[in-house]
């Protein structure tokens, strides 16, 4: 199981797209609110699902027309696996947001990576229940 856990960790980070954008904090201003857009992650997975792509695309396209100079995508994981991997793999499920936003045209050096693993949860510690809303990267401009 370690070494699955390893071996998929390492698969994230050398997966993960590269482009300009830092890895850190939110700017100052920006919080997660319930009308903040976000798009669900399978289980493990850093790819995103066929449904989130149109979610991205309207949070641009609102971000574009409030005139946003600042990006905070900001990555979050159940409460299951290994804490170590779960840090990752935030980061991971944040950076394939950021390429689908820059790819739709916001500015790469606008755009920070922030990571929340499992900090929200849902459910109970050990429950084999793990709640798809943890699940979930977050899209926040100013």
């Amino acid at each position: 199981m370690i070494r699955f856990a390893s071996v998929l960790a390492a698969a994230l980070v050398l997966a993960s797209p590269s482009f300009a954008q830092s890895v850190g904090s939110c700017v100052r201003g920006m919080s997660i609110g319930p009308n903040t857009p976000f798009v669900l992650f399978d289980l493990g997975s850093a790819a995103l699902r066929p449904d989130a792509r149109p979610v991205i695309a309207e949070a641009a396209t609102k971000a574009k027309a409030q005139q946003a100079v600042d990006f905070c995508i900001v990555g979050q994981t159940d409460k299951l696996g290994d804490k170590e991997l779960n840090a990752k793999l935030a980061v991971a499920r944040a950076r394939s947001v950021a390429a689908e936003l820059i790819r739709l045209g916001v500015p790469a050096q606008k755009v920070i990576i922030a990571s929340n693993p499992e900090a929200f949860g849902d459910m109970s510690f050990g429950s084999m229940n793990a709640s798809e809303k943890d699940r979930r990267v977050s899209i926040l401009w100013k």
